[in-house]
């Protein structure tokens, strides 16, 4: 984790003192993430959660309308999970019902803008690496009729194999993919956009099941300055 940190704090010394027109931004907002799984195992069913993301990027000019806009973001992803285990006598049942899992997302994205008349529009992709920084999931107990009994927290112990309560299944810290953005940069420093995350690696170890982090969000931000001015 501190090489992880240590080689981010480099590059963003190096981009930022290596071009003068660099300029800096903030933004963060809305996700909803989900997990896509396939495989020939017994897996939970997943379904999509709300959550959030916040980060710092930068502006580096390129070529005429085009930049290069690395970051690092803090997120949320995870999912909610379908899985119960009947217990011999089957007074109850309990499982997993949601897990979240903190990453350190590196995105970097070539975007392309178009000057408008309040600003400009922008669209761009990149790829992204992460490192889930903490893990978390949520066990609840049922009755038969299906009422809550208990439910509690646990921390995904990612020595361990399996590391979720009640499922095979073995996460794994790191992750990379895609991330797709669209988005207005107004005169005033503000910025909205939208974003798209498309993970490409199996964070599930286990040989017979794959899940990948999959997300989309909108985002409000602000630059502290403007490359322009």
């Amino acid at each position: 984790m501190k090489i992880f940190t240590l080689l981010f704090v480099t590059f963003f010394f190096v981009t930022v003192t290596s071009h003068a027109q660099v300029s800096l931004g903030i933004r963060g907002g809305y996700i909803n993430t989900g997990l896509e799984s396939s495989g020939s195992g017994f897996a939970p069913a997943t379904k999509r959660i709300n959550s959030w993301r916040v980060g710092l990027y930068t502006n580096i000019p390129l070529f005429k309308n085009g930049y290069l806009q690395p970051g690092v973001s803090y997120m949320e992803k995870g999912a909610g999970l379908n899985y119960a285990v009947s217990h011999p006598l089957n007074l109850f049942t309990s499982g997993t019902t949601k897990l979240k899992l903190k990453y350190l997302e590196l995105p970097v994205h070539l975007v392309y803008k178009v000057p408008v008349g309040f600003g400009k529009l922008l669209v761009g992709a990149g790829p992204y690496a992460a490192y889930c920084i903490r893990g978390d999931y949520s066990v609840s107990a049922y009755t038969t009729e299906t009422k809550l009994v208990q439910s509690g927290s646990k921390q995904v112990d990612f020595k361990a194999s399996p590391n979720i309560f009640g499922t095979n299944m073995d996460l794994q810290r790191w992750d990379a993919g895609l991330n797709f953005i669209a988005g207005v940069e107004l005169n005033c420093c503000l910025t909205l956009s939208a974003q798209y995350g498309y993970g490409m690696v199996d964070i599930d170890r286990a040989q017979d099941n794959d899940y990948k982090n999959r997300y989309w969000g909108i985002s409000l931000g602000f630059f502290f300055d403007r490359e322009d001015w």
